[in-house]
């Protein structure tokens, strides 16, 4: 089975969308046709970090949070080990990336994976790295 390594950000354009972006939603069908996707650790703590901040500011309801998450958790997920403080303080400074972002950065170079974000930073730094972006 084919796989990719799933940004959060991406993820969460899925399942909080802006109605003007389809072309994102259509992602989605087609990157889970027959792939799954890998994540670094943080990848559940950043999803329920969106998902509540939503709910706190009103813009979605309890009810639509336990949904939200009912579905992502569906999702057909594998988590990529994390690399050492050290090898993620190298790639985070050679980079110019968060911690946070040089995690996706290191699960796509480990994995050899495609990686899918919207984060402009980090395909840029994907790009830099020789990480094929989907």
């Amino acid at each position: 089975m084919k796989a990719f390594i799933l940004d959060a950000s991406l993820a969460i354009a899925w399942f909080f969308p802006d109605p003007q972006d389809e072309p994102t939603a259509m992602g989605k069908r087609s990157l889970f046709d027959e792939q799954v996707a890998l994540v670094p650790t943080i990848w559940r703590a950043e999803i329920v970090n969106f998902v509540a901040r939503q709910q706190t500011k009103g813009r979605i309801s309890a009810a639509q949070a336990t949904e939200m998450l009912h579905q992502i958790v569906q999702l057909p997920i594998g988590v990529v080990e994390d690399p050492t403080p050290a090898e993620l303080l190298a790639l985070s400074t050679r980079f110019q990336l968060t911690a946070y972002d040089a995690l996706y950065l290191h699960s796509a170079m480990v994995s050899g994976e495609p990686l899918a974000t919207l984060d402009a930073g980090l395909a840029r730094a994907a790009g830099a790295a020789g990480v094929e972006l989907v």
